[in-house]
């Protein structure tokens, strides 16, 4: 639905819960699609969240749980009774279950597993990481023996009923559960009623363990268009299924969690999300640019009598360092993307210096020419533009050994590229930008 809309529809729910009409409030949310439902429960106070969930059929609160952020959804959950928060999670898939007990604190999460009627599906996936194969994965799977024909691999369908969205690959396993192959839905219904599983299933089939970043799953099912994933355990017995919905969410939140490292906020921000949220998020990474910055504001106090004499060199400054860093943010984004896609690896570190390296000095001598041509025919300094051309190249190779070097190292370090990969490559194209052109300007100035 159009923001405009839901803008409207939430007045309307507003004024409902404000009434205490809760049938009212109730027959607007039901009215519309579950990602639409949850982004007007994020809007409301955490008591009118209470107040509609009381009144939701708990089927209904679990499809609009599951729809919601993880923290919200985690926040709404420790304030509904714990009863209700039972009947809500026995209704929701096993994954997305285990997604919501993880976050909460554990004495409630405890509270919550007790009031449940089956947890047999759940537990098990505690025990992994919410950013695993196992922490992602549904144990709910439908699978086939390569003995069994097509049309007793059909009937045990059948009977069991699965999801739509389990239910496009189904999976062969021996009597111990080891993983055999894959077999399509559509193969198993166009076959012969008395061929064999065994016929027909791929063996060649693609599993992650249970232990697999959920980074790596996404970048896996990308890669081959694949709309479900096994998830196999250390003996290679399968213990579940990534579905594509899941890995897609995990696509987006990725993106997401390297879009705000990149600019120095720690975990996701709104817009309009709480103001200590943002000040939080954003304040250690500006404290960390405000030290890298002192470093090069130092470096131009050092050539003050230079600037002094020509006090046109301070018009220049910002210019050099600025394009610097523009030229390192650019090489580093790339780096970053390509660790995150898999596309490079520690071991190319040095093919991708040596790209970005002629890259930087093309774009530096382009640069730099054009910007000293401008600086010569406006201030008339021989000795200015000819230091801008020699700092501009200078830091243009700088940049690029900084915009490969800081993320790999981060890499290597086992700390995430993103967090930190702008604040380092701005602190050496920023200090660097100064030295060079002043120190090549000091040096003119002595030599011409």
């Amino acid at each position: 639905m159009e923001s405009f809309a839901l803008d409207n529809v939430l007045k309307r729910l507003r004024a409902a819960l404000e009434r205490d009409d809760l049938a009212a409030a109730v027959a607007i949310i039901e009215s519309l699609r579950p990602a639409d439902q949850a982004d007007l429960v994020e809007e409301l106070s955490g008591e009118d969240q209470v107040a509609l969930f009381s009144e939701l059929p708990p089927a209904d609160s679990a499809n609009v749980l599951e729809e919601m952020e993880d923290e919200d959804a985690a926040a709404l959950a420790e304030r509904l009774p714990v009863s209700d928060l039972a009947d809500i999670l026995d209704e929701m898939e096993a994954d997305e279950a285990a997604d919501v007990l993880g976050d909460l604190p554990p004495e409630r999460a405890a509270e919550a597993l007790r009031e449940m009627e089956d947890v047999t599906d759940v537990l098990p996936l505690l025990q992994y990481a919410d950013d695993t194969a196992g922490g992602l994965m549904t144990p709910a799977v439908i699978t086939l023996r390569q003995d069994w024909t097509a049309q007793q691999a059909l009937e045990e369908i059948r009977r069991a009923g699965p999801d739509a969205d389990h239910a496009y690959y189904l999976f062969v396993v021996d009597d111990k559960g080891i993983l055999l192959g894959v077999v399509g839905l559509r193969e198993l219904v166009v076959a012969p009623p008395e061929m064999p599983v065994g016929e027909m299933m791929d063996p060649n089939v693609i599993a992650v363990p249970v232990t697999a970043d959920q980074e790596d799953c996404a970048r896996i099912l990308s890669r081959y268009g694949f709309l479900a994933l096994p998830v196999v355990d250390e003996e290679g017995r399968l213990v579940g299924v990534i579905t594509a919905d899941d890995l897609f969410e995990v696509a987006e939140d990725e993106a997401t969690e390297d879009m705000y490292r990149m600019v120095g906020i720690s975990g996701e921000e709104k817009v309009l999300g709480p103001l200590r949220d943002s000040v939080f998020r954003r304040l250690p990474w500006l404290a960390v640019n405000m030290l890298t910055l002192l470093i090069a504001i130092t470096v131009v106090d050092a050539f003050e009598a230079v600037i002094a004499g020509m006090v046109a060199l301070a018009t220049f400054l910002p210019l050099v360092s600025g394009e610097g860093g523009n030229a390192g943010s650019q090489t580093a984004t790339v780096v970053v993307r390509g660790l995150a896609l898999g596309e490079i690896e520690l071991r190319d570190g040095l093919r991708a210096l040596r790209k970005e390296l002629a890259a930087s000095l093309i774009n530096g001598v382009i640069i730099g020419l054009g910007t000293g041509l401008v600086a010569y025919l406006w201030q008339g300094e021989a000795v200015i533009a000819l230091a801008i051309v020699i700092a501009m190249i200078l830091n243009f190779l700088a940049a690029a050994v900084a915009g490969v070097a800081v993320p790999l190292g981060l890499k290597w370090i086992k700390v995430d590229p993103a967090l930190a990969s702008a604040a380092f490559v701005t602190a050496v194209t920023d200090t660097l930008g100064f030295l060079f052109f002043l120190g090549t300007a000091s040096l003119l100035m002595r030599w011409l």
